[in-house]
């Protein structure tokens, strides 16, 4: 393996000037230069050593990705995660750094995690607990994090606008004349964004005249699996024979397609016989049958957003946490349609 003597030798410059090159000091180098050292790094198969790197430039240039979703939760099946980490991983990237990721929820292992990573800045997503966000804050670094509401002013929280797109999506099916609706998803359960998407929905039916009902909130889909949600469907075909109610919220388009398919092997047609909104606009929603009404947020922007807020707070700018809500909107499709008589 090439060293950075075998490049300064090849090159016929001293280390420095490779080392200058390397890290990124090219203001002290011709351009001349630095395209040959470029070259030789091709050429040679170059591969910087990152831990005496970190030394010289006291950065480990690495950014902690921390998901606390449960690890039964792949992100095969939760598609929208997916697309979120991309968007983070290519600013990232950009900006020359390596993204390592873990998921899990005990906190003793996520602070050992962090610590013997030593990363130049932490994201968190979903239901981190404040402590483990104060931990990180504690030990000097920049943290981010996505989909949280904790009372903390000078905290970037970057998250969608949560309890407006619960309730834009209550108030289509209200404007449609459904008046007993189900609402699906993670509700108190850790995940604040769930939490925010049913007061939204709650909203709506106030709005309208209709107090919620502790009943019509089903939880059971978390940790989600496919196959869970499949079993609610069928079961909710039952309900739904039995005039129980007619339209159905879910908070997330993994869960609201799964259970789709579930009111389908159930027998019930949708939307003929009852209505379903989702929420994210992920790739499934355009591909299960029917086409999934939902709201949208965008998955890129978030994770680009949260990291380029992270970078924003490592270069030792302030950014305002006050602009990171980012905004959603109603997407009708095909499993929407005017409550049955």
């Amino acid at each position: 393996m090439a060293t950075m003597r075998d490049i300064a030798e090849a090159v016929g410059v001293s280390m420095t000037t490779v080392s200058n090159v390397v890290h990124g000091n090219l203001d002290r180098v011709s351009p001349q230069t630095v395209a040959r050292i470029r070259e030789a790094i091709e050429q040679m198969h170059y591969v910087p050593n990152m831990s005496a790197r970190a030394l010289v430039s006291n950065s480990s240039r690495i950014i902690a990705y921390v998901d606390t979703h449960s690890p039964q939760e792949t992100y095969a099946g939760n598609g929208f995660a997916g697309v979120l980490l991309s968007g983070l991983e290519g600013v990232v990237t950009d900006h020359g750094y390596f993204l390592m990721m873990r998921r899990g929820t005990d906190e003793a292992v996520l602070k050992l995690m962090l610590n013997n990573w030593n990363p130049d800045g932490v994201i968190f997503k979903d239901c981190v607990p404040l402590s483990l966000v104060q931990f990180v804050r504690k030990l000097g670094k920049p943290c981010v994090t996505i989909n949280t509401y904790f009372d903390a002013p000078d905290l970037i929280q970057v998250r969608a606008d949560d309890r407006r797109g619960g309730r834009i999506a209550t108030e289509h099916l209200l404007a449609l004349g459904h008046r007993q609706i189900l609402f699906i998803g993670a509700v108190h359960r850790g995940f604040m964004n769930n939490d925010q998407r049913y007061l939204g929905h709650c909203d709506a039916l106030r709005a309208a005249g209709i107090e919620p009902r502790e009943e019509n909130l089903i939880t059971s889909l978390h940790p989600f699996g496919a196959e869970r949600g499949i079993a609610l469907g069928r079961c909710l075909a039952q309900q739904v024979r039995e005039s129980r109610f007619t339209g159905i919220c879910v908070s997330g388009d993994q869960y609201a397609a799964a259970v789709l398919a579930g009111l389908r092997e159930g027998g019930v047609r949708v939307p003929e016989e009852v209505s379903v909104v989702g929420f994210d606009d992920a790739d499934i929603a355009r591909m299960c049958y029917p086409p999934l009404t939902t709201v949208r947020q965008d998955g890129i922007g978030k994770g680009r957003r949260a990291a380029e807020a992270l970078f924003e707070l490592i270069a030792g700018k302030s950014p305002d946490p006050a602009d990171f809500t980012l905004p959603v909107e109603l997407v009708v499709r095909q499993t929407t349609a005017e409550a049955r008589a």
